[in-house]
């Protein structure tokens, strides 16, 4: 970080969670008398995050939420899948091929999003729900994360939530920011998230701090970690995970054990 050193920024927040909350309530929004919600979900099932990702979960005794392109086994061998679903993380549905808009260059001809039609989507979203099943996932639960945050398809872009909402618990998009349960309803099928990749540590944890504030909703989304695309650096996915480790006031969900919560506060 440019002004303050990583260490200092972590000391700093240490001391704001130290401190009694001033928008904790007796009766608050969060299970357990928890203040905030914090996610941490991980995309297109690539190398770092069984390499990386996965062993510093553990370590910190927090779980996670896998979205898988294609099969669940897609970039991984069954025995690493195993190993995601023993060790109490989510599996969740990312479409087969990955559609993308057009003005993507690395988009592969006859794989952008405007190359689909409902049929065709319908069709990988089903082979993606069946591959999550067949490892274990419950149908009833199976949530998801739009590639690329797109929700639309067809040279019309015409949105394919609906065939989501058919068939997912909820999803997660890539529109940036964190929910406020107190501001109004939160729509399962148009989650925000914060790119993981994006900015420094400091801006990471002060996106934590300003949910806990708000008792608040943020979901993470992580792409590669020390390594691969969209990469977040080792380190700092480290020291994120210590920092929510020793937060007391954070409830540390996986998306579909937060997305059915809010079902159920927003229901009740």
């Amino acid at each position: 970080m440019s002004v303050i050193s990583k260490s200092t920024w972590i000391a700093f927040v240490a001391l704001l969670i130290a401190a009694p909350s001033m928008a904790a309530a007796e009766d608050g929004f969060w299970p357990e008398g928890k203040t905030y919600c914090v996610t941490l979900t991980y995309d297109d099932g690539i190398r770092s995050q069984i390499d990386h990702a996965l062993p510093q979960l553990k370590a910190a005794k927090l779980k996670g939420t896998f979205f898988c392109t294609g099969g669940a086994t897609y970039l991984w061998s069954q025995e690493e899948v195993d190993r995601i679903r023993e060790e109490g993380h989510e599996l969740a549905g990312h479409t087969i091929l990955h559609p993308c808009a057009r003005k993507y260059d690395w988009v592969k001809p006859g794989n952008a999003a405007e190359d689909y039609d409902d049929a065709r989507m319908a069709k990988e979203l089903d082979e993606n729900l069946a591959n999550l099943v067949s490892n274990g996932v419950k149908r009833e639960t199976a949530t998801f994360a739009y590639p690329c945050g797109g929700t639309t398809i067809g040279e019309d872009n015409h949105s394919y939530i609906p065939m989501v909402k058919e068939r997912f618990f909820a999803a997660r998009t890539t529109r940036n920011g964190f929910h406020v349960p107190e501001e109004g309803k939160i729509d399962l099928y148009e989650v925000k998230t914060v790119a993981g990749d994006q900015r420094d540590l400091a801006y990471q944890l002060s996106q934590v701090t300003a949910a806990r504030e708000k008792n608040g909703w943020v979901v993470f989304m992580f792409h590669g970690v020390g390594g691969d695309h969209l990469a977040i650096s080792a380190e700092d996915h480290k020291e994120l995970l210590r920092f929510l480790q020793n937060d007391d006031n954070v409830w540390v969900a996986t998306f579909q054990e937060a997305a059915a919560w809010v079902k159920s506060k927003q229901e009740g």
